[in-house]
């Protein structure tokens, strides 16, 4: 048997679309031929009967008044004035009504001669007549009773009747033939409007029915994309974890191993294995930006920043890499350039860490030179241009329209040469396209290469303070931990030991389990501080985790996610499961103690560690926010100087009377005053707390014995402080 060869609607959908729309046009123009003939043919009637109704007047006319002539003529009589006057006046009507038809027939194009004809014998009829009222006006009765006995006059009554009959005859017979054929035109008109109206109905549900399965369509492959795009997703998701989990151990241990007592081989191998990681981890960080590009995840943020700080921290950033090259790194700012814009300053410095180290990369002697100038301003908005510019191998001209795209770089010997997965340049021009900004490349093969970045910003007048050089809180040394206690949960063996080891060292109580089921039951049986918690893990993963802890067990324990996943939107899933941040691995062992400084109750509460001894203030942050004035230095040393007593005062005086409105105001303004004179390191943890602790009643204790090594650090920084003012 022949196989049936089904067509799918949405196959035949166009073609019958097209086809109906086909006939409504054939229709439409079918009905419109119809209403001209119609239109056309009653205009040609109303001429017709419009120039029969003027031959006839005159016809009228000038048989009153040839009525008049031949009672004139038999009688003799002379006429009165009166009647007279009534016969000149009926001749003028005849003589205007004559000239109406040739005005008439001039308008009008008569296809029938005879028309003409009668119009003609009509005129001259009308030209004896007027000359026998002529001539009887004066009263010559004999010349115009020869007028109207003439051979001529005769004539012309005997030549208009067999023209006027017929005429007349066919024409009524016309009229009635067009009014036949005018009926069966406008028959045929509604007919076409029926016909049309029924066609529009049938195509209007055509392409009903066709929207209606290409929705479905629609639907169904939009459905299709969104799990392919899952599917995706989760692929890159559980591909990140697979690589950062073991690159957790890896980097983990290394930063451990360097912190022993190594001999120079040894230590020149953990600093292969430690470049080596972070390669890995910067190719990961990659793949995981183009996708979250591609999948359209990639947010740009609007935030005030100063262009010097992120030129600033890319110098910082990058210039170990140079030096390690011996080669010249500078940065250069426009004086010209706003001290504050709104834009994204993370996604800058990626794409200026990402150009920039490009550069040094490919580069062998020489340097790399960046540059910022204004290239266009208008009102609030301005473009920046970015040109960064270096001595290296360059890349050739064939190449040069390739270069921003993925996995391509100029020669196959370049990826030998250099390393790299050619995905960087890629992701620089996705950011800066999403940034509303442009990118162009001018290079030549052995004298380098120059790229020219140009991005839109706004201008804004909101205070940002310079951050040179940021101040590093982490010293894990001026806490006792060891009251607190850490429930982790994790599967991987070596991220374990990673974990004991760092917990260990910061001197937490801790117990370890290996999934999301174990981690219920163990806090059921006791209660702990803080919770980190892994994601993917066998048995029970992490969200699944957090909710039976939220929801069954009614516990708001802190939670940290602790993952190696770290696609777009992973700490929100976190957040929205339950927990309360999330912190993607490899692991940072400053962020790591940082978070758990800050969700741990009790972490901060108990008395710190002695501040150490001899100098406590730091002028560092002071002097690059003055930039060598010293008068506004100065001044801000006296401030200082005035309000801290000021407020340890107020702070200690809230403290007595258990304000805590007082002591979270108080705490949250000193925060602020501290980091002008360096403080932060010592005491902003300590006042951090003091003011998340101010929102809890019943919590003056932990408060009080804080209180004690602020006072101590404020109070000694004031010393320091007043002898700078002094000198």
């Amino acid at each position: 048997m022949k196989a049936k060869v089904k067509l799918p609607f949405t196959q035949l959908g166009l073609p019958l679309f097209i086809l109906g729309l086909g006939v409504l046009i054939f229709l439409k123009l079918m009905e419109n031929r119809n209403v001209n003939q119609l239109v056309s043919k009653n205009t040609g009637l109303i001429i017709d009967w419009e120039m029969q109704n003027r031959l006839l007047q005159v016809e009228k006319d000038q048989a009153a008044i040839e009525t008049a002539m031949r009672s004139m003529t038999e009688d003799g009589k002379t006429w009165d004035s009166q009647k007279q006057l009534g016969l000149i006046k009926q001749k003028e009507k005849v003589a205007s009504e004559i000239e109406s038809i040739h005005s008439f027939q001039d308008d009008h194009d008569f296809e029938n001669p005879a028309y003409d004809q009668l119009a003609k014998l009509y005129e001259e009829k009308a030209g004896l007549q007027a000359s026998f009222i002529e001539e009887y006006g004066k009263n010559r009765k004999a010349e115009a009773a020869g007028i109207f006995n003439s051979y001529r006059y005769q004539e012309l009554n005997n030549n208009i009747e067999p023209v006027a009959t017929p005429l007349l005859h066919s024409s009524a017979l016309s009229s009635t033939q067009i009014v036949e054929s005018i009926v069966s035109d406008g028959n045929n008109a509604s007919n076409s409007s029926v016909a049309f109206a029924i066609g529009a109905i049938i195509g209007i549900l055509l392409i009903c029915v066709y929207l209606i399965v290409k929705k479905k369509q629609s639907r169904h492959s939009e459905k299709k994309v969104k799990a392919a795009a899952s599917v995706k997703e989760n692929f890159l998701a559980n591909m990140s974890h697979e690589i950062r989990t073991p690159l957790n151990a890896i980097l983990g241990f290394t930063n451990i191993l360097q912190k022993t007592k190594l001999d120079p081989q040894q230590r020149q191998h953990i600093q292969i294995i430690q470049s080596s990681g972070n390669n890995l981890l910067s190719i990961v960080n990659d793949i995981l930006d183009l996708s979250k590009i591609e999948a359209g995840m990639m947010r740009i943020e609007e935030a005030p920043f100063r262009v010097a700080d992120v030129m600033a921290t890319v110098q910082q950033m990058l210039s170990p890499k140079a030096e390690e090259k011996n080669l010249q790194l500078i940065l250069k700012v426009d004086e010209e350039i706003p001290e504050t814009v709104c834009g994204d300053a993370v996604r800058l410095t990626q794409v200026l860490v990402n150009l920039v180290s490009n550069s040094i990369k490919f580069t062998e002697e020489g340097g790399v030179y960046v540059r910022v100038t204004p290239y266009k301003r208008s009102g609030d908005s301005i473009t920046l241009e970015f040109v960064v510019r270096d001595t290296g191998i360059g890349i050739p001209k064939d190449k040069q329209r390739f270069i921003f795209e993925r996995f391509e770089q100029a020669e196959a010997e370049t990826t030998r040469r250099f390393g790299g997965t050619g995905l960087g340049l890629s992701i620089v021009k996705h950011l800066i396209e999403l940034q509303k900004g442009t990118i162009t490349l001018n290079s030549e093969e052995g004298n380098g290469t120059s790229i020219l970045v140009e991005l839109p910003y706004r201008i804004t007048n909101e205070t940002v303070p310079s951050v040179k050089q940021t101040t590093n809180t982490y010293n894990p040394n001026l806490m006792n931990n060891s009251n607190s206690k850490i429930l982790v949960a994790e599967d991987n063996i070596m991220n374990q030991h990673l974990i004991k080891h760092l917990l260990k060292t910061w001197g937490f109580e801790f117990d370890l389990v290996f999934n999301g089921v174990q981690a219920v039951e163990a806090l059921k049986k006791q209660n702990y501080d803080v919770i980190l918690m892994d994601i993917q893990m066998p048995e029970m993963d992490g969200h699944t985790a957090t909710k039976a802890i939220r929801n069954e067990l009614k516990s708001n324990v802190p939670i940290i996610a602790m993952t190696a996943h770290a696609m777009a939107g992973e700490r929100q899933k976190c957040i929205n499961s339950g927990m309360n941040d999330y912190i993607s691995k490899p692991i940072q062992e400053e962020t790591l103690y940082n978070f758990i400084m800050k969700y741990a109750p009790g972490t901060g509460d108990r008395q710190a560690a002695p501040a150490p001894k001899g100098k406590v203030i730091d002028l560092q942050y002071i002097e690059s926010f003055s930039e060598g004035n010293e008068e506004l230095k100065d001044q801000m040393i006296r401030e200082f100087v005035k309000r801290v007593p000021d407020s340890i005062a107020t702070l200690e005086k809230a403290i007595d009377e258990k304000n805590y409105t007082s002591i979270y105001r108080i705490a949250h303004d000193l925060k602020t005053t501290v980091h002008f004179l360096g403080l932060t390191a010592l005491i902003g943890h300590m006042l951090q707390k003091m003011e998340e602790l101010a929102t809890q009643d019943g919590t003056l204790n932990s408060i009080n014995q804080m209180f004690g090594n602020v006072k101590d650090v404020c109070m000694r920084a004031v010393k320091e402080a007043n002898t700078l003012v002094a000198a």
